[in-house]
């Protein structure tokens, strides 16, 4: 056997750590992203709960121009996000039914984990936040959408989103109330530019989830207008009975947030959901606590 010197072996030691030292993974290393700047020490946006979701909510115009002013959270929302839930499963599972649904065609069993659904899971964050996307799709170009583009089968269409393991999203939600379920809410997933930035340590803390919404040509931007309203009475009801299911399985009311007021602030970020009505969904999950509770 070979006789090492000491300063050999000191040498070989000092190199050995700068190998690893650049081998470790950027996202490791403690960062700030976006508007609503989320950080890689908290794993979380600046502020409580309230606060970001303020931020995440903001209003996203056309070209992906999020307000500048936090949104005022309305008040169902308000006595929701980041709150213990107070309503039990067994409720829950009664306005599923009594709406002729079931747990599995809305992201899984209500006893089930979040993003633990994998092998690769099991170290997935718990989900936080609850991400609302409109499609973008499909496109009209110079035509007009359909006068009944909540009937449409043209517009309303889910078998375009369907993947046997890639699917873009957890839900999808068309504009007549129908739902694809992409990834059961168990399944840690990713679908914005911010987590591809922050990398695999994120993935497992958003649900994603797709609402058809058809978009037009506009001058500067080949899908830049969106039909108004932008979504369907009842996709705001659908949306509303998901965020409660989701918030079930993890316990607390999550936060909800925007696609583009997520990605803001970051290159090639998104512009949906367009045209959304944040006192629709209040309002909506008001009268589906309502009708749980009495």
């Amino acid at each position: 056997m070979p006789i090492i010197s000491d300063s050999f072996a000191v040498r070989y030691l000092a190199s050995l750590s700068i190998i690893i030292i650049a081998i470790t993974p950027a996202q490791t290393i403690a960062a700030t992203f976006g508007k609503c700047k989320f950080d890689t020490e908290t794993m979380a946006f600046a502020g409580n709960p309230m606060e970001q979701a303020s931020c995440l909510l903001r209003k996203v115009r056309i070209h992906g121009n999020v307000e500048a002013t936090p949104a005022a959270v309305p008040p169902n929302l308000a006595g929701f996000i980041g709150q213990p839930l107070t309503i039990s499963k067994a409720q829950i599972r009664g306005a599923i039914g009594r709406l002729g649904l079931t747990e599995e065609g809305l992201g899984g069993s209500l006893d089930t984990p979040l993003s633990r659904g994998n092998s690769n899971s099991s170290h997935a964050p718990t989900a936080r936040y609850f991400v609302i996307h409109d499609t973008s799709w499909p496109n009209f170009g110079s035509a007009n959408f359909p006068e009944d583009i909540d009937r449409s089968n043209q517009v309303n269409r889910l078998d375009g989103f369907v993947s046997q393991s890639d699917a873009k999203a957890h839900i999808f939600i068309n504009r007549r109330g129908e739902i694809y379920v992409g990834h059961d809410f168990k399944v840690p997933w990713r679908a914005t530019k911010l987590e591809l930035k922050i990398g695999t340590l994120s993935r497992g803390m958003f649900l994603h989830i797709e609402n058809v919404q058809p978009r037009r040509g506009h001058p500067s931007q080949a899908d830049g207008n969106a039909p108004t309203p932008g979504f369907s009475q009842v996709q705001y009801e659908r949306l509303a009975l998901l965020y409660l299911v989701a918030s079930a399985r993890a316990g607390v009311g999550l936060i909800p947030a925007f696609h583009a007021a997520i990605d803001e602030g970051l290159s090639d970020g998104h512009d949906d959901p367009q045209n959304f009505r944040l006192d629709n969904f209040d309002a909506a999950l008001g009268r589906l606590l309502d009708s749980i509770r009495h």
